[in-house]
């Protein structure tokens, strides 16, 4: 997302002007030296602009990414990815995530409760500074156009938020403008009312431009396409597959159609970092500005790494991910590496001998060679990445699922089988690896379309597909949800267990309270009451 880099400065200044949860009046009542106070920003277009940027940022910030933190949620807390590193003890909370012991303290659930929180902040400060500029001047039809605009990228990002919320944490408090510090705290709004919310949030945005309207310098902004796919996604989550249809309907036949396709080979994805492909519709993207980490606005890939890459070996797919796939499926190549793998320009084999029969996930991988950082030019951290929040496959795989279950099933199967098709088209080689150990011996008749009238099979085949296409993407957890069987496989993994013998207490300690995430501790105490908690913490 190049706008991440355009007002870096700016957007620093800005963030110091926020408010927090954990913030008094006292600590607000400082003078701000050097910077401009609140109150005389927001005089132009140009500088809610900026302001603006500051609600992308949340987005992404140096160890505290939105998007590492969900996937180790999605993925760690399912099926699809183990903890792993070094034992159980090493970072504990993660460890917590997989094995339901999670408590009110847990930092990974803390950490994205006060990201949306803030982010959310900045995101109404931004909309209540836009209409008071709008009632304060007389604008012409092109600046009305574009305060719009910027209003309604606010309101996507505020419906992105407001979902992850609500799916966590079921019913929160909803803030619509930026309160004063004595109104932070509010009671929970029920999670029907958080969803209206979120679908308002996402129509509101379907009135963006497309994609290819923007500027090349604002590739990365939400777009109307991201609106559509979003605002499917929510219908969808809460199965309202009605409204799901017919906004994915919009989105492949209306306004949307043409803007996005598959990309012809699912490699293309994962060799071509920040390239904006055909296939993404909202991507984060990190690149490294080769200075050093705390003005980095680059992918932290350590955590992902090996321990010989200079990585700490989290995040690992599980053998349980790897026997879903069809041996010929040369998504395989895309989502696993295994040990004695070797990439080019590095001078020995991926090896670990605490990880010793593990598989890492290639998805975010980074070799060696395309490290950059100045002060420790080895450390997998500080590079090109790009993460991504929707692509085209999930809105296909979502439409399937929509139209087979209001009574469409050869649509159904016409979507899902475009997936399918795409995936054996694939290269099964890795170019960036001298030595592949797992390579998919793909011919034309693999992975065959889908041709079942039985709407059981085919229900199960886009769930099937959905695993195997996005793995290690940080959506598992949420599709199991969306399933709602997300309890019987986590207490079948953990039963199985005993056999597979990756992480035996994955699952253990699964309730169907602990689909919902607890408040954070300090939170509670904080609002005096105010907050309550989630049943079972």
């Amino acid at each position: 997302m190049k706008l991440y880099n355009k007002f870096l400065v700016v957007t620093t200044l800005l963030l110091s002007m926020m408010v927090t949860p954990s913030c008094s009046d006292d600590d607000l009542d400082v003078p701000l030296y050097g910077g401009r106070e609140d109150k005389e920003f927001y005089q132009n277009l140009d500088e809610i602009n900026q302001s603006l940027t500051a609600c992308y940022y949340f987005l992404k910030q140096a160890w505290n990414e939105v998007s590492l933190e969900l996937m180790f949620i999605n993925d760690i807390g399912s099926d699809d990815c183990d903890k792993s590193c070094g034992g159980a003890t090493d970072v504990i909370d993660l460890h917590h995530l997989e094995t339901f012991n999670i408590n009110a303290t847990n930092s990974k659930v803390s950490n994205l409760w006060a990201m949306s929180y803030k982010s959310i902040y900045q995101i109404n400060i931004l909309l209540d500074k836009a209409a008071e500029f709008r009632a304060n001047n007389t604008l012409s039809e092109k600046d009305e156009k574009l305060l719009t605009r910027y209003e309604n990228e606010a309101k996507w990002l505020r419906g992105f938020w407001y979902y992850n919320l609500a799916y966590f944490w079921g019913d929160v408090p909803l803030f619509l403008h930026a309160e004063k510090p004595a109104d932070i705290y509010k009671s929970r709004t029920p999670v029907a009312k958080v969803w209206e919310q979120v679908i308002a949030d996402f129509t509101a945005a379907t009135n963006l431009p497309k994609r290819s309207e923007y500027a090349p310098e604002d590739m990365g902004r939400a777009t109307s396409g991201a609106a559509y796919a979003m605002l499917g996604r929510t219908y969808w989550f809460v199965r309202d597959f009605d409204n799901s249809k017919k906004v994915l309907d919009e989105f492949f036949t209306g306004t949307q159609k043409g803007e996005y396709d598959l990309d012809p080979d699912y490699a293309t994805q994962w060799l071509n970092h920040n390239s904006n492909v055909k296939e993404s519709i909202f991507e984060i993207q990190y690149k490294s500005n080769g200075k050093n980490w705390n003005m980095s606005t680059g992918w932290n890939g350590v955590w992902f790494n090996p321990a010989c890459d200079s990585g700490y070996g989290f995040h690992l797919p599980t053998q349980q991910l790897l026997d879903e796939f069809d041996p010929e499926d040369p998504r395989i190549t895309w989502t696993f590496i295994k040990l004695g793998d070797q990439f080019k320009d590095n001078s020995h084999k991926i090896s670990n001998t605490v990880q010793s029969l593990r598989y890492f996930d290639r998805k975010h991988f980074i070799p060696l060679s395309e490290t950059i950082n100045s002060s420790t030019p080895i450390y997998p951290q500080d590079v090109e990445m790009t993460v991504y929040i929707i692509r085209y496959a999930d809105v296909l795989l979502m439409y399937a699922e929509s139209c087979l279950e209001t009574g469409d099933i050869t649509n159904a199967k016409i979507n899902l089988n475009k997936v399918r098709k795409r995936a054996r088209n694939s290269s099964a080689l890795d170019p960036k690896r001298e030595i592949q150990v797992i390579i998919p011996n793909t011919t034309p008749n693999s992975l065959p379309d889908v041709v079942s009238g039985d709407v059981n099979e085919v229900r199960e085949a886009i769930w099937h597909e959905r695993r195997c296409e996005f793995g290690c993407e940080g959506l598992r957890r949420m599709d199991l949800v969306q399933q709602q069987r997300y309890g019987k496989v986590m207490t079948d993994y953990y039963n199985n267990n005993n056999i597979q013998k990756e992480t035996p207490d994955k699952g253990r300690y699964y309730s169907k309270e602990k689909e919902l995430f607890p408040i954070p501790q300090e939170d509670i105490d904080l609002s005096k009451g105010v907050l309550i908690q989630n049943p079972g913490y």
